[in-house]
């Protein structure tokens, strides 16, 4: 069979392809085979009460109730792609024998209370003073049940009911689960301006959070800031520049999202065992996962110091902020020895430091039949590990299938979560290079990478990794525009990132038939045909899919993330359609991305945990949307 299998065989039925390898299939089969349904109807409502108590003094009570409740039916039908269905010759992931269904209930539940008691007053005219304090509690439940079946004798999803079986009861299946989750916090606030020129603000929280233990369920964080409107000041002479304030703010805030339950020991069922001399097989409880009852609050303290300035009556405003966040404790599940038996518990692993430098521009003319606003930002980011704990260990993430390594270490003095391996360093093109060379396998030959010895001792092992990458960018940025002329309207919002790295983890090296990216066509086949691609050989005795720097590419990007165009009737028409605004329009979103950046979408981000940085498992990208409308007002 021709290795490029046809996606239909002759007949219209579905084919496969002898070299589909493990769960690689016939993807449009796959997706012709389920039948998934997910049906929500959510209910969400508020009641609130304001109260006068006296003069200056209010208080407020609001409850809200936010209920979803979701059905998902799943029906895999039975089916066979074999060309000789009496052998039913195709892989396993090509065929079906036996249909399945399967039905969940879902319900999500969050309740929340909130009562705010505010005081204000105002004396000699000159003085401004806001005191506030109140509670909020946060109650979050979700509920789930379900049932499975399978033999069914109809393949029509009509017939998908779990009862609904040639099989006897017994081999219906059901699941039931729960969790839950609390917040209560205290707050306190107090608001002072003095001539509307000297701003003072305070604030302090006492958060509670069911994640945590008893030993440090609460988390308290202050925070304080101050402003000066120089520009209000009697000594202001600059009249271009019409306002001028000058700020700074220190504060602490916290994290609990790291799942219910971390701080405890969680027994699951269901794990079987074998018990006695006869080994029989018995059902068995277990905790899969260590717990930590020493959890705390993760802390973010993050200290500013800020100017805004508008000039020529609010023609041109201008912001800029340096700040300092330094984040303590910060909550993982840090890797843990196999032998342990349990996956890794969540641990307050880290301290961390980022430093930065925000600036924002915006210049705006309306005096004209031509309109128009342009603003532009740009934020520059510098990130360091400053600490690891307690073990002091560094911390391993990114796990990539095809080398069965971590493509990520935290460690001190480096970004979070930077990339972290072997330096290529072209490929061998004789036998004479490789003997020459730093021994790196007996079965390393001409056409495999060559790696650096770092160390200098010969062998290339681990202690000739090193850092080879930063998913965190240099700087950030965005540009807008807003046009209008005339009863047309153009609006351009562009985005972008600079000096970060993607780890491309989007092929499978580790399978022996998987589709491989276009490069390969560029492979070694002989002295000096290649110095970047090496040769393919399916078992990879060099472990050229090791991770180095080969994976790592630039992410740098520019997107154009909306684009609008519209057009408002005049006047005149309006009137005789008895129509207050008559606007057709048209909008795109990621209308254009400009990249070196090779894979499906360079906005990568954090997936998968705070340490899953900018590696690229081929994740859906961000879809690319046109639509136009009409905007009617009578």
């Amino acid at each position: 069979m021709d290795p490029v299998t046809p996606v239909k065989k002759a007949d219209g039925t579905y084919a496969y392809s002898n070299y589909a390898d493990t769960d690689i299939a016939n993807p449009v089969n796959a997706i012709d085979q389920t039948y998934n349904t997910w049906t929500s109807r959510r209910f969400v409502g508020s009641v609130y009460g304001d109260f006068k108590i006296t003069k200056g003094l209010t208080f407020r009570s609001a409850y809200s109730l936010d209920i979803t409740f979701a059905v998902q039916n799943i029906f895999y039908p039975k089916y066979d792609l074999s060309n000789i269905p009496s052998i039913s010759e195709a892989p396993a992931a090509e065929k079906s024998l036996v249909n399945s269904v399967s039905i969940g209930n879902n319900t999500w539940r969050n309740n929340q209370w909130e009562n705010v008691l505010t005081y204000q007053t105002q004396f000699n005219d000159i003085h401004d003073l806001t005191l506030i304090a109140g509670t909020t509690a946060l109650e979050n439940r979700f509920d789930a049940s379900g049932g499975a079946n399978t033999n069914l004798p109809s393949n029509d999803p009509k017939d998908a009911y779990i009862s609904n079986t040639i099989d006897p009861i017994a081999s219906q299946s059901a699941y039931q689960y729960a969790s839950e989750s609390s917040l209560f916090s205290w707050f306190g606030k107090a608001n002072y301006a003095y001539d509307n020129t000297y701003l003072f603000s305070a604030t302090f929280r006492a958060d509670g959070s069911s994640r945590f233990g008893a030993n440090n369920r609460y988390g308290y964080f202050p925070s304080f800031s101050a402003g000066w409107i120089m520009s209000h000041a009697d000594f202001w002479k600059i009249e271009d520049i019409n306002f001028f304030k000058l700020r700074a703010s220190w504060g602490q805030n916290g994290n609990d999202r790291i799942g219910d339950y971390s701080f405890t020991t969680v027994v699951n069922n269901g794990q079987n065992y074998t018990f006695g001399p006869d080994e029989i097989i018995t059902n068995g409880s277990v905790a899969l996962t260590s717990a930590n009852p020493d959890l705390k609050w993760e802390t973010s303290t993050q200290t500013d110091i800020g100017i805004d300035m508008e000039m020529y009556e609010g023609r041109i405003n201008f912001t800029t902020d340096y700040y300092i966040k330094k984040t303590s404790d910060m909550l993982y599940a840090a890797p843990i020895p196999l032998v342990a038996g349990t996956a890794a518990p969540i641990q307050n692993v880290a301290t961390a430091e980022n430093r930065g430098l925000e600036l924002s521009l915006l210049y705006r003319n309306n005096d004209h039949v031509f309109t128009y606003a342009i603003g532009a930002n740009i934020s520059f980011i510098h990130s360091e590990v400053t600490g690891l704990g307690r073990g002091g260990e560094p911390v391993l993430s990114g796990y990539v299938q095809s080398a069965n390594a971590n493509a990520a270490k935290t460690d001190v003095g480096h970004p979070l979560a930077s990339f972290y391996g072997y330096v290529t360093d072209g490929i061998f093109q004789t036998p004479e290079e490789v003997e020459a060379a730093a021994f790196q396998n007996a079965g390393t030959a001409p056409g495999d990478i060559r790696f650096k010895d770092l160390n200098g001792d010969g062998v290339i092992d681990v202690n000739d990794q090193t850092y080879i990458g930063n998913p965190t960018p240099s700087f950030t940025y965005g540009f807008n525009a807003d046009l209008g002329w005339k009863g047309f309207e153009l609006s351009l919002f562009f985005t972008g990132t600079q000096g970060n790295d993607i780890f491309d983890n989007t092929v499978r090296y580790d399978f022996t038939y998987v589709n491989r990216p276009s490069s390969a066509l560029e492979r070694w086949t002989g002295p000096g045909t290649s110095n970047y691609e090496p040769r393919v050989n399916l078992s990879d005795p060099n472990q050229n899919a090791r991770v180095s720097d080969r994976f790592v590419k630039d992410g740098s990007y520019m997107r154009l993330k909306t684009f609008q165009i519209g057009y408002n009737l005049p006047k005149a028409w309006l009137d005789k359609m008895k129509f207050t605004r008559f606007k057709i329009y048209m909008t795109a979103q990621n209308l254009l991305t400009f990249t070196s950046y090779k894979g499906l979408d360079p906005e990568i981000g954090n997936v998968g945990g705070s340490l899953e940085i900018g590696i690229d498992r081929g994740f859906y990208p961000q879809a690319r949307t046109v639509m136009g409308g009409v905007s009617l007002t009578f």
